[in-house]
């Protein structure tokens, strides 16, 4: 088994999608520095998009931790108002892209971050999105942060697409769970270290679905999730035959975060941090 300091560079670290993440991939990053592991960039797709910012822009694991533990639900909830609902629903609906606007998470990160421009960074960021409008894969690695990890984790029905240089951006997890490619192509990366968050859809026995309520919408989900699943597998071996070093940490049975939930954050971050360590993970 490999040891993680001794991949050869330049090395990057990779953070799958995973609805409030955040805390969990902080974790990885602060099990890296305690092995002496430094990556060379930073990459992501939703909640790893955010990390992968914060720790480009020189925050360490435990300040994030930090800051994540005084996050709370008023932080980011940006509903439509009693007037602007009824609007809407008079309207059928036109017009609107999801529940919260997504503009106080924005604020929130850009209140947060060391650096406003992904040039500013010390160490190299990339995170993705989905165009609306291309129906294509956005790579992010330029401008303004904030805008680009809010387009990033714009979970569909949840946030609000974000428009983006012509473009209408959703969550960067609907096209890569973790942007390996992008990543290895955009850093000239030998190594990838990836810190993957199972889906929970996939997590239970096969067809597990069919005895719970709403059993067509879960088997959906499910079969968005190992379509994803199936496109990151298929990202790893593509890699691999180019050369490309992959280290898989795959983060199980951490608590199920959401914005009631965000008091098990810090225990999520424990956990992945011990998870990160050599005896825990898997050579691709």
């Amino acid at each position: 088994m490999t040891e993680l300091s001794a991949l050869p560079r330049p090395l990057v670290a990779v953070m799958s999608s995973g609805y409030f993440g955040f805390f969990a991939h902080a974790g990885f990053l602060q099990g890296l520095a305690d092995q002496g592991v430094e990556p060379d960039a930073y990459a992501g797709a939703s909640s790893g998009a955010l990390v992968a910012a914060y720790a480009a822009a020189g925050m360490s694991p435990l300040e994030m931790l930090e800051g994540f533990n005084r996050l709370r639900r008023a932080d980011f909830w940006d509903p439509p108002s009693a007037l602007q609902c009824l609007r809407w629903l008079m309207g059928g609906l036109r017009g609107r892209t999801g529940w919260l606007a997504g503009e106080a998470f924005q604020r929130r990160v850009e209140e947060s971050l060391p650096c406003r421009t992904f040039e500013e960074c010390p160490k190299g960021c990339l995170m993705v999105a989905l165009d609306l409008v291309s129906n294509q894969r956005v790579v992010l690695t330029r401008g303004l942060l904030a805008p680009a990890v809010r387009a990033s984790g714009a979970v569909p029905l949840l946030f609000a697409a974000v428009p983006h240089a012509g473009g209408l951006l959703l969550d960067g997890g609907l096209v890569d769970k973790a942007p390996l490619v992008a990543a290895a192509r955009h850093f000239h990366a030998a190594s990838l270290v990836v810190h993957l968050l199972p889906s929970a859809s996939l997590e239970g026995p096969p067809l597990g679905a069919l005895g719970k309520p709403l059993a067509a919408w879960r088997l959906q989900r499910q079969a968005i999730d190992a379509a994803r699943r199936q496109h990151y597998a298929d990202q790893v071996e593509s890699l691999r035959q180019h050369g490309v070093i992959i280290v898989e940490i795959v983060a199980r049975d951490l608590p199920r975060l959401s914005p009631a939930r965000l008091n098990q954050g810090a225990e999520a971050f424990a956990q992945a941090r011990r998870g990160a360590f050599p005896n825990k993970y898997q050579l691709l």
